[in-house]
């Protein structure tokens, strides 16, 4: 089961309006958003309403971020389980 993971996002807004996370906090560890490969708005079926997905990456780490109709930031996670990748700097 899918459940949502609150976590903490800085994000840049542009002049328009358009809304870019440049950076997410998960379990404590920081991490730096290398690149948006995609921004959509996305009916949210598992748990319901609507919002904003964007597909990140920090690293070699991709994963689904939301931003729901109450402008807070989540991750899908199945069980609530987290695993961090360790970056070896290379």
């Amino acid at each position: 089961m899918k459940v949502k993971v609150y976590v903490p996002v800085r994000a840049q807004a542009d002049e328009a309006g358009l809304i870019t996370p440049e950076g997410l906090t998960v379990d404590g560890n920081a991490l730096v958003i290398d690149r948006v490969l995609e921004r959509r708005e996305a009916r949210q079926t598992k748990q319901g309403g609507r919002g904003v997905r964007y597909l990140v990456r920090a690293g070699h780490w991709e994963a689904y971020l939301y931003r729901d109709e109450d402008r807070r930031w989540y991750l899908e996670e199945d069980e609530h389980v987290w695993q961090i990748p360790c970056f070896d700097g290379g």
